[in-house]
C-alpha cells in the first residue's frame, strides 16, 4: 500500500523544504530552553516604566533614546511591556515568535535565490544555531532591535526579487512595506536599501556581465525609487528627533586591534559554531577566544573561500563581497556610534546580529552557479547525496549547541531576576517602610536615570519612596532592604543647650546647612527627645517635610536629595520646650552590613 500522507508526499517532492522546517522547529525548541528562563535587563526597565508613565504619546513613541529612534519598539513596549509585571513570559514569547518568522523568511529567500539544493541548509543551519544570536534572543531590548530588522530586511529582499522576476507590483509593495516597517522599528534599517541593491546586483544577477546588470538596475527604477523616497523622508524625521552623538574616534592602533577582535575573535569563530567555551563571557560579551582557536577559525574561513573559488571561480567572490561589505558597514557604525566604548563592545555580538541573514545569503551565493570545468571532473554523486550535507550540518549544529549551552547562564540575567524578586519581597513584606530611592546596581541597569522607583513602576509595583521616617532603609546590591548608615557625614552645630541641643518650638529655627552637589541621594538625620507624639517639621532651603515621631529618644531621617540651603526645624501639637533636637548630620546613605 502506497503511503500518500501529505507529509510523506512533501518529503519526497521537496526534501529541502521539509529539512528546513525541521531545523526551524529544532531551533525553536533550543531557543525556548534558553529564552524562557531569561529576564528583563538594562534598557527594558527604562522602556517599560516610560510606557506606563507616558502612555501612547508622542513623548514616548517618537523620542531620542541614546541616539536611537525606535518607534516600533516603543509601540511593542506600550502594547505588552506596560502591564507585563515582573513576568518575563510576554517578552520571551515575543522573542521566540520573531525568531520563527525571521527563520522562515530566510528559508524562503534562500529557496527563491538558490533553489532546492540541499547544501543551502548548511549556512541556513549556521544562521539558526550560531551562538552569536543569543544576546539578542535573551534580551528584549536588543531583540526588538535586531529581529524586526532581520524580518523586514528579508521581507524587502524577497519582495523585490519576486517583483523583478514577475513584474508584480504586489510583490514590489511587499518589498517597500518591509523597508518602511524596518525604519519604523530602528534607524539601522537604513541599511535595507543598499542591501537590496547589492543582493540584486551580486546575487540575483550574478551570472550576467556587469554592464548588463547595471542597465537592468537602471531599468528597474520603478521598483527601487519608492525605497529611496521612503528612506529620504525617514532621514529627515530622524534628523529632527535625534541629536547625533558626539563620539570621539579611537586612535588607529585601537581601531585596528578592536576591529580584529570583533572579526577574528568573535564573528568568524561564532559563525563556525565556536568558541566551544564559556571562558571570558560576561553578560552580552562573547567568550575570549584563545589565539589557537582564532587561528583555526580564520584558517577554516579561508579554506571555505578558497574552496568556493575553486568550485565557482571569480563568481564566488561576489558572495564574499556581500558578506565582507555588510560586516564592514556594521563595524564602521559601531566605531562611529560607540567608538569610546570599543574596549567593552568589541566582542559584543549585538552589534553584528543583523548581519547574520546577510552572511547566510552571501555564503550560499559564493557556492552557487555552474561548476568550473576542473570541478566538473570530480564525482558528482557525493555532491548530490544528502549524506555529506547531513554530516556537515550535524557537525556545525553540534558545535553551535555546545557553545550555546556554555553561554546560556551568562545571558539569562539571573542576577537581575534575583534582585527584582528580592526588592518585591521586601516591599510586600513591609509596605509602610521608609525607603531611600537609590540608584540601581550596574548589573541591573547602568543608566544614571534608573533608580528603585523606576524599577518598581516598570514591574507594576509603584510606591512612594524618600518618605521621612524613624527607620529609613535602603536596598543593597542583592535586593535586600537594610538600615542605612551615613558616609562622610557633615556634622552640624550641636545647639545652644548642652543637655538638649536645640529646644524646638512652634517657630522655625536654624539648625544647620545642606551644601548641594552630592552625586547621589542625600539624607539628613537628627536625634530627638520627646515625651509624646510630635509633628516634626524640617525644611531645607524652604522645602518642608513633616514627620510624626513617637515618644522617646530616637532618630528621624529626611531625604533631602537635590536640596540645598539652611536647615530649619519646628514642632507642632506639643507645648513649647518639650522637644529637644540634637546630633544633626547630613550625608550619603549606604546600606548597613548584614548582622
Amino acid at each position: 500500500m502506497v503511503d500518500r500522507s501529505p507529509v510523506r508526499v512533501l518529503a519526497r517532492r521537496d526534501p529541502m523544504l521539509v529539512a528546513g522546517v525541521l531545523l526551524i522547529a529544532l531551533q525553536t525548541v533550543v531557543r525556548a530552553l534558553v529564552v524562557l528562563p531569561s529576564y528583563y535587563w538594562q534598557d527594558d526597565f527604562i522602556h517599560m516604566e516610560a510606557a506606563g508613565r507616558l502612555g501612547l504619546s508622542r513623548a514616548f513613541v517618537v523620542k531620542d533614546h541614546n541616539g536611537h529612534l525606535e518607534m516600533g519598539t516603543n509601540l511593542v513596549y506600550w502594547l505588552i511591556g506596560r502591564d507585563a509585571g515582573p513576568s518575563f513570559l510576554p517578552a520571551a514569547l515575543t522573542l521566540l515568535g520573531m525568531q520563527v518568522v525571521a527563520s522562515a523568511l530566510l528559508l524562503a529567500v534562500l529557496r527563491q535565490l538558490f533553489g532546492r539544493s540541499p547544501w543551502v541548509l548548511v549556512p541556513f543551519a549556521g544562521y539558526l544555531f550560531t551562538p552569536l544570536a543569543l544576546p539578542a534572543a535573551t534580551w528584549w531590548a536588543a531583540g526588538l532591535e535586531a529581529m524586526p530588522l532581520q524580518i523586514t530586511m528579508l521581507t524587502a529582499v524577497l519582495g523585490l526579487v519576486r517583483a523583478l522576476r514577475t513584474h508584480s507590483w504586489r510583490w514590489a509593495t511587499v518589498s517597500v512595506a518591509g523597508s518602511g516597517t524596518g525604519l519604523f522599528f530602528w534607524e539601522k534599517a537604513a541599511l535595507i536599501v543598499p542591501t537590496l541593491l547589492v543582493v540584486v546586483v551580486l546575487v540575483e544577477w550574478a551570472g550576467q556581465p556587469l554592464g548588463r546588470r547595471l542597465r537592468q538596475l537602471w531599468a528597474s527604477w520603478p521598483y527601487l525609487v519608492p525605497h529611496g523616497v521612503l528612506l529620504a523622508g525617514y532621514l529627515v524625521v530622524y534628523a529632527a528627533v535625534v541629536d547625533p552623538p558626539d563620539v570621539p574616534l579611537p586612535d588607529t592602533g585601537t581601531l585596528v586591534s578592536r576591529t580584529g577582535e570583533t572579526v577574528f575573535r568573535m564573528l568568524v569563530p561564532g559563525l563556525l559554531g565556536g568558541p566551544w567555551t564559556g571562558a571570558g563571557a560576561e553578560n552580552t560579551t562573547f567568550p575570549a577566544v584563545g589565539t589557537g582557536l582564532a587561528v583555526l577559525a580564520a584558517a577554516l574561513a579561508a579554506g571555505l573561500v578558497l574552496l568556493s573559488v575553486w568550485l565557482r571561480g571569480a563568481r564566488a567572490l561576489q558572495g564574499w563581497l556581500l558578506v565582507t561589505g555588510y560586516v564592514a558597514v556594521d563595524v564602521a557604525l559601531m566605531v562611529l556610534g560607540r567608538g569610546d566604548y570599543l574596549h567593552l563592545i568589541a566582542r559584543d555580538p549585538r552589534y553584528v546580529t543583523d548581519a547574520l541573514p546577510v552572511v547566510a545569503i552571501g555564503v550560499c551565493a559564493a557556492f552557487s552557479g555552474p561548476l568550473l570545468t576542473r570541478a566538473r571532473h570530480r564525482p558528482s554523486a557525493p555532491v548530490a547525496s544528502p549524506l555529506p550535507v547531513a554530516l556537515v550540518t550535524g557537525v556545525l549544529v553540534a558545535g553551535c549547541l555546545l557553545s550555546s549551552s556554555l553561554l546560556a547562564p551568562e545571558l539569562q540575567h539571573r542576577e537581575t531576576r534575583e534582585y527584582v524578586a528580592g526588592v518585591l519581597r521586601a516591599v510586600e513584606a513591609d509596605p509602610d517602610a521608609s525607603v531611600v530611592n537609590s540608584r540601581l546596581p550596574g548589573s541591573v541597569v547602568m543608566a544614571s536615570s534608573a533608580d528603585v522607583a523606576v524599577l518598581l513602576r516598570a514591574v507594576g509595583s509603584p510606591r512612594r519612596l524618600d518618605e521621612p521616617g524613624t527607620d529609613l532603609r535602603m536596598f543593597d546590591g542583592e535586593g535586600d532592604l537594610r538600615p542605612i548608615t551615613l558616609l562622610e557625614p557633615q556634622v552640624q552645630p550641636p545647639g545652644p543647650f548642652p543637655d538638649c541641643g536645640w529646644s524646638a518650638g512652634a517657630e522655625e529655627q536654624w539648625i544647620g546647612d545642606v551644601v548641594g552637589g552630592a552625586p547621589g541621594p542625600v539624607v539628613l538625620r537628627l536625634g530627638y527627645l520627646t515625651d509624646r507624639p510630635t509633628a516634626l517639621h524640617v525644611a531645607v532651603g524652604g522645602d518642608e517635610q513633616v514627620l510624626t515621631v513617637p515618644p522617646g529618644y530616637a532618630q528621624a531621617f529626611f531625604v533631602v536629595t537635590g536640596l540645598e540651603g539652611p536647615v530649619t526645624a519646628r514642632v507642632s501639637g506639643v507645648p513649647e520646650g518639650t522637644v529637644c533636637l540634637s546630633g544633626v548630620m547630613v550625608g550619603t546613605p549606604w546600606p548597613a552590613a548584614a548582622p
